[in-house]
């Protein structure tokens, strides 16, 4: 069986397009996986540096909160004293140790402004140009926040703001208000001042840049204007942010990772990876097709007869073995058909002469039952057709058969005989398989003796007596 060039080129066609087929779906799935796994990569890295943001964010908060609080000492015991303040130093300094101890931060300073304007201050060395300050101006930096403490009467605490002593501070301004029988009064502000270098220094965010994070850190006015005070790197369009509050105050953390959100190098080798598996998938389709392609070329050489070209014994064989039972069909019919003088014709005009005759009664077979059913060459000269037609439709196809077996010529030899039996299912409904082929063929056996004695010839001596007519 040999498959033509307009043949294999569709093939080859068909595979190329199956393998791209193949390594397109291959690809498009590994990148929705590899796409499924980055979202969840990104989303991961997101909230863990939500987490880290709102660690920081507490940290923060806490640490401003335990500085801010110990206004609160200096407070009750003003109230206690009635405004009397000469206590200040010796309670001041114990104040000013307890946050260094607790917290690690070194206020710049602690002061109580009677009617809003500075009496004390500790400590006092590097703060004397503090004495006296009015907390009141509202001229000055970070005299809006202590108005604001005399008007709400609770502690309020500054953004950062430069010092009158010099550098950036941030400062808690509480106010002290006396109780006097039924009536209260206001007596001025306790205020904390610390550092904000200091405090950022002991927060040590330094230490978000050793966890591969870029980071801002802002407060927001009110007006919703965020104004960075410290930054590492520069956070990315992408990058998280988290608002948290410190007391009175409104801060914000923006962060993403200083190396980007996925690596660029994972990402070139997972895509040359997820390529090349896609390829393979590609090749390894085709060569899946081409595989199946060789072995039905192999299965239809196997089950070919190299003479006729058409199915041969082994094929017939597979398909009598599905012939079984009720798969069997109550039209099928069995047709066994045997050329005559076959031998006589190979020994006396050669085996080419014999081939002839062959070929020639395969045809005629196909023509007369090719419609209906296939048909098999058994044998040397032995053939069978397995094909369904009703009674009627039998009869009209064994007439056809004679009729073009008479009308055959071959170039050697112009006449070509077949002995024909056949055996219908119906006649024997209960039969199996093999008892309708041995019918078929002692009905065959029958035509052929009938056929040698219609010409005359003894079997046991044919060769001698009868020869097949030469073509002139």
């Amino acid at each position: 069986m040999i498959m033509n060039t307009e043949t294999a080129k569709i093939l080859r066609n068909k595979r190329k397009a199956v393998s791209i087929l193949a390594g397109t779906v291959c690809f498009i799935v590994l990148s929705v996986f590899y796409i499924g796994l980055i979202t969840r990569d990104l989303e991961t890295e997101r909230e863990k540096l939500h987490y880290i943001a709102r660690n920081e964010a507490a940290r923060i908060a806490t640490t401003v909160d335990c500085v801010m609080a110990r206004t609160n000492t200096l407070k009750a015991l003003i109230q206690d004293h009635n405004g009397d303040t000469a206590f200040f130093d010796t309670i001041a300094g114990e104040v000013y140790d307890d946050v260094i101890r607790e917290t690690g931060v070194v206020p710049r300073n602690i002061a109580i402004a009677p009617d809003g304007i500075v009496s004390d201050v500790y400590p006092l060395e590097g703060n004397e140009s503090l004495i006296g300050f009015d907390f009141l101006d509202t001229t000055r930096p970070g005299n809006l926040e202590a108005i604001r403490a005399y008007e709400l009467g609770s502690t309020v605490l500054t953004n950062p703001f430069e010092l009158v002593q010099g550098g950036l501070g941030m400062g808690g301004r509480s106010p002290v208000i006396i109780s006097d029988g039924e009536e209260t009064r206001l007596w001025g502000l306790v205020t904390v001042t610390i550092d904000y270098n200091n405090l950022i220094e002991e927060l040590r965010l330094d230490n978000l840049e050793g966890m591969g994070v870029d980071y801002t850190l802002s407060y927001i006015d009110e007006d919703g204007v965020g104004h960075i005070m410290e930054e590492k790197g520069e956070p990315d369009e992408y990058a998280v942010k988290t608002r948290f509050r410190v007391r009175n105050l409104t801060w914000e953390f923006e962060m993403s990772p200083n190396e980007g959100w996925i690596s660029v190098r994972r990402i070139i080798f997972l895509a040359v990876i997820i390529l090349i598996i896609a390829i393979f998938t590609g090749l390894f389709a085709n060569n899946v097709l081409e595989l199946r392609e060789t072995n039905a070329i192999l299965l239809g050489i196997s089950n070919t007869d190299h003479l006729t070209g058409g199915p041969n014994r082994r094929a017939y064989a597979a398909a009598v073995s599905e012939l079984t039972g009720n798969s069997i069909g109550e039209d099928f019919v069995y047709v066994s058909a045997d050329l005559n003088g076959l031998k006589r014709t190979n020994d006396t005009l050669g085996h080419l002469a014999g081939d002839e005759l062959i070929i020639g009664a395969n045809e005629c077979l196909c023509k007369a039952f090719g419609e209906f059913g296939n048909v098999y060459r058994i044998g040397g000269d032995e053939f069978a057709a397995l094909i369904h037609a009703d009674p009627q439709k039998v009869e009209e196809l064994l007439e056809k058969l004679k009729t073009i077996t008479k009308e055959w010529k071959g170039d050697s030899v112009t006449e070509l005989s077949l002995s024909v039996g056949c055996v219908s299912h119906r006649e024997f409904p209960d039969a199996t398989m093999e008892t309708l082929i041995r019918t078929a063929d002692d009905r065959m056996y029958e035509a052929k003796r009938a056929y040698y004695q219609s010409k005359g010839i003894d079997r046991r001596n044919q060769w001698d007596e009868w020869e097949p007519e030469r073509r002139a």
